[in-house]
């Protein structure tokens, strides 16, 4: 049986060629594009799944009351204090990501950036795999220990066995010696906790160490700069602890804590951060929600380009059908053939379409700012929901014509109203208005979404955007007043200063202060350390008072410039001069856009210290960077020669900020590039099948005196009234959904009628366009010919 209706099924698709092709190329296009999109999502839905323990492994958050601000950092104390006072806690360890850090290769340093120290139960908390090492309990328990992942060994030492060797390691400027006393497995790519080596945790404290005043930073408990991983035991609830929690809060911190803790578990680090302040390798459900959307809309596309096609074409399928019926066919056995001709030419473009996705995955990874790997762990999963879609979308092109195909009747293949009908007609029109609607909001909404990046770029934020240079120093700099004092002296230098993070800042670095009317109110305060000339340099308005000066010697300890809306939320009258905190006001700024336009602005402190300065901020003189940077690298090499010479422009360091936008605005045109050429290629097919069945129908017209103006004006009107009401149908849509992402935004731009007039524009266009080529060449037929065809 299954042999007979597949035979029938490819003799249908090589009679019909025009109607294979179409849909062969439609439904090739539609599946490689959604490929990639499941590419995507599994590999981001699949992080962390790899480690056994990861039901019961679990990151400690820390949450600022006072702030509401939630951080993955934590004591270093916190530890060992939880494994041994919460009995279901069976391991805990600490860990830091260590970030000057160089092993020797020969006369070379080699700058690593996964390193990681922590304890030796990190190997039995992740479940990562150890190549020839006798235990896991005491790999790091020497404070000289490293282990080296797979790929790190055989660069250091090739096919030699490291364990117990030496290696050289450049530790914040300092030489110092390790022993190789394991190696592990690298770690996929699809993991949240990534390392290149793990060193002992000592060395974390000996960098905090450098920066804290008491020299005690192992045990003091407002200082987070460690994360906490602990591993639970078998069965225990984790919401069981948040008592035992709340105890230990009040037992170390204090009677009411500013501070709780709390457990996220290790599968959901990845996609759950984004609320959670500098957590590292975060994905994001909703680019995952939104690319599945996007991959069901191109497969509905298509799968309604094949059912029109079908609707069409369905003249010559009819009369087969009914002279089948005659000869004893049933309507389950007509039903099967239909669908089997669906699923089969499905299955056939599925090689095309994976080729077409594997010669676009770098395009697409550049695109998405991933790397698109095919993942062996996943590799399972890639061909079963490869295959699954495939099925999927043959079964929805076909269900639809073979159900309403195999439940006509004989005497019913013989009325015009089957090929005519209006009922006929209204559901190929509908189904027509459903593919533009579709390509219409995908349309108005890359509008919008560029709307809303170009706004975030030209914006005035408050700060110079142009002609400003960002180098970073990163965290242990020694030459920064050399270096700064080197820069000011190019001639085409404007102005030079220092920060801690250019603007706008990504990262949250706050303090309380009472209000000034009601001392039962706090208000949380963004800091930022600057150098001197900061304000000039950036091109921020001072309003009141003056700037920090060297004029004046406690400057660097007691000045304090605030912001507008810090002197409002704060209720300060007359400011200048008045105490803040443990320094006076000096000046106060105009407002600026200290983070991205995504948030509000928050009450600002500016302080003067050199203490934490990581990159020096120029502004010079239009046109001249490129001799600047000649300059500027050969000073840089005479205070450091090991550390590379980093640096952005502030209009790239702009673009990076908004880069999602960007990218985002790139995806959707594409896909809605993808979606009008599906429905178009269609339209482009249902046009020829309708013109053939209409020929004899537009012969008679002519002898009747139509003009061929006439005929043509007759198809172009009807599909003109098709994009209209789809261009209407998909506002709403689009202000629904477009709505919703843009309250996403504090400063946010007006959705313009232009973004709807545009895609209708286009749509117009592109359909007329398409039906006329056809129902040009259809209205010029002789009219003799036109009665004698079938």
């Amino acid at each position: 049986m299954f042999n007979n209706h597949f035979k029938t099924a490819l003799r249908f698709l090589k009679q019909n060629k025009i109607f294979a092709g179409i849909n062969a190329f439609g439904l090739s296009v539609a599946l490689a594009a959604s490929f990639i999109m499941l590419l995507y999502t599994i590999n981001e839905l699949s992080y962390d799944h790899f480690h056994k323990n990861r039901n019961r492994v679990y990151r400690v958050l820390n949450y600022y009351v006072n702030f509401k601000k939630t951080i993955p950092n934590t004591p270093y104390t916190l530890a060992p204090t939880l494994k041994g006072e919460i009995p279901q806690i069976e391991e805990a360890i600490r860990v830091s990501k260590i970030g000057d850090f160089k092993l020797k290769l020969k006369d070379e340093y080699i700058d690593l950036n996964d390193v990681i120290a922590t304890d030796s139960k990190v190997f039995d908390i992740f479940t990562l795999p150890l190549i020839g090492s006798p235990s896991n309990n005491t790999l790091l328990d020497d404070p000289a220990a490293i282990v080296l992942s797979r790929d790190l060994a055989v660069k250091f030492f090739g096919l030699e066995d490291p364990i117990g060797k030496d290696i050289i390691a450049k530790v914040n400027d300092a030489d110092h010696l390790f022993i190789v006393t394991g190696i592990f497995e690298n770690i996929p790519k699809n993991s949240s906790f990534r390392a290149q080596c793990f060193i002992n945790i000592k060395w974390s404290i000996e960098i905090a160490n450098k920066y804290h005043k008491d020299g005690n930073a192992d045990k003091d408990w407002g200082l987070d700069s460690w994360t906490t991983w602990v591993l639970l035991s078998k069965g225990c609830n984790p919401e069981s602890l948040e008592q035992q929690f709340r105890n230990l809060e009040i037992k170390y911190i204090r009677k009411e804590p500013d501070k709780n803790y709390s457990l996220q578990n290790l599968s959901d680090v990845y996609l759950r951060s984004n609320d959670i302040l500098y957590s590292e390798n975060n994905g994001n459900l909703t680019t995952i929600r939104m690319f599945l959307v996007i991959a069901f809309l191109i497969i509905l596309v298509a799968a309604l380009n094949y059912i029109i096609l079908s609707t069409a074409v369905s003249t010559g399928r009819a009369k087969e059908i009914g002279i089948r019926k005659t000869l004893g066919a049933g309507t389950n056995s007509v039903r099967n053939q239909l669908l089997y001709e669906s699923i089969i030419l499905a299955v056939f473009v599925l090689p095309m379409a994976l080729v077409m996705m594997w010669l676009s995955l770098p395009y697409a990874g550049k695109l998405f700012q991933t790397d698109l790997n095919i993942i062996k762990s996943n590799v399972f999963i890639y061909s079963s929901v490869y295959f699954a879609l495939t099925l999927f979308i043959g079964v929805a092109s076909g269900i639809y014509t073979s159900y309403y195909l195999s439940r006509l009747k004989v005497t019913d293949i013989l009325k015009p109203t089957l090929l005519f009908g209006k009922r006929k007609q209204f559901f190929r029109s509908s189904l027509i208005i459903l593919q533009l609607v579709i390509f219409c909001s995908f349309v108005s909404g890359t509008l919008i979404i560029r709307s809303q990046y170009q706004y975030a770029l030209k914006t005035d934020p408050g700060f110079y955007t142009r002609n400003i240079l960002l180098i970073d120093l990163g965290a242990d700099f020694k030459g920064f007043s050399a270096f700064l004092n080197s820069v000011k002296s190019y001639p085409d230098v404007l102005a030079a200063s220092g920060t801690g993070e250019g603007l706008p800042i990504k990262a949250f670095n706050g303090f309380l202060v009472k209000h000034f009317q009601d001392n039962n109110v706090k208000v949380p305060v963004q800091s930022m350390n600057v150098d001197y000339s900061f304000l000039s340099t950036m091109g921020i308005n001072l309003i009141k008072g003056r700037d920090f000066s060297e004029e004046f010697g406690s400057d660097e300890s007691k000045a304090r410039i605030l912001n507008e809306t810090a002197v409002k939320l704060l209720g300060i009258t007359d400011p200048i001069g008045k105490p803040f905190g443990s320094g006076t006001i000096i000046g106060i700024v105009k407002d600026f856009n200290i983070y991205s336009i995504r948030s509000r602005i928050p009450p600002v402190s500016i302080s003067l210290t050199d203490s934490y300065i990581h990159q020096v901020i120029v502004h010079y003189k239009p046109g001249t960077l490129k001799n600047l940077l000649s300059f500027l690298k050969p000073e840089w090499k005479k205070i450091d020669t090991d550390m590379p010479f980093t640096y952005s422009t502030i209009e790239e360091h702009i673009k990076d900020i908004y880069s999602s936008e960007r990218n985002l605005s790139t995806i959707v045109s594409i896909f809605a590039l993808f979606t009008l050429l599906i429905a178009t290629i269609g339209l482009f097919g249902l046009t020829l099948f309708v013109s053939k069945t209409r020929t004899k129908e537009i012969g008679i017209k002519k002898i009747f005196g139509s003009s061929e103006g006439l005929i043509v004006y007759s198809f172009l009107r009807v599909n003109f009234i098709l994009v209209l009401l789809a261009s209407l149908f998909s506002i709403p849509v689009t202000l629904y959904v477009m709505t919703k992402w843009l309250n996403n935004y504090s400063y946010k731009v007006h959705i313009s009628w232009l973004v709807f007039a545009i895609p209708f524009a286009v749509s117009t266009i592109v359909v007329l366009l398409t039906v006329f080529i056809h129902s040009y060449k259809t209205s010029r037929i002789n009219p003799v010919k036109a009665l004698r065809y079938e």
